[in-house]
């Protein structure tokens, strides 16, 4: 069994990563990446990242959208290319590696771990995926495996940057460790 990837390491945040865990992270960031710089308004990923805001008043959401697309599209690739950026930083550790998140950092994972999350759901058009017919070797299997895996994570690191946030916590140890 794994240990725990986010522990709280005095006044920041130690990530350990495992070189899957790596290629993972990497790798679904390049694809949302992409998915994002095509900026295609019908593609799911797109529809699911950037969602109606005013129901039933069609150009009052393409008002909005106007004013706030471009400043949200550009902070969520700025998010992506800092998650790179923090991997870069990371240190070897046991086989994978290791990264102080400090400051915003945390809540930056977070985020990112989110719009993967939300990403991968709706590639697979996870609303309507009946999950129990999804198979093992399946590749739709494959994507929920990988949205379980980040959903753990982001538990992980939610436990430690917002307890209170949790209602199930009390499986987590979440001290500190120094």
């Amino acid at each position: 069994m794994r240990g725990r990837t986010f522990r709280r390491h005095g006044d920041h945040v130690r990530a350990s990563f495992d070189p899957v865990d790596v290629e993972l992270l990497l790798t679904t960031r390049q694809q949302l990446h992409e998915a994002l710089e095509r900026d295609d308004p019908s593609d799911p990923v797109v529809q699911r990242l950037f969602p109606t805001a005013v129901l039933g008043d069609h150009d009052a959401n393409g008002e909005l959208r106007q004013l706030l697309h471009d400043d949200l599209l550009r902070r969520r690739l700025e998010g992506l290319d800092e998650l790179a950026a923090l991997l870069e930083r990371g240190r070897p550790h046991h086989g994978g590696i290791q990264v102080d998140l400090v400051d915003d950092e945390p809540l930056l994972v977070l985020g990112v771990l989110n719009d993967v999350r939300l990403a991968i759901g709706a590639g697979i058009d996870i609303e309507s995926l009946d999950r129990d017919a999804a198979l093992l070797d399946d590749a739709v299997a494959y994507r929920l495996a990988v949205m379980n895996h980040f959903a753990a994570f982001q538990d992980e690191l939610l436990a430690i940057v917002d307890p209170a946030s949790l209602t199930y916590v009390d499986h987590l140890d979440i001290d500190d460790d120094v």
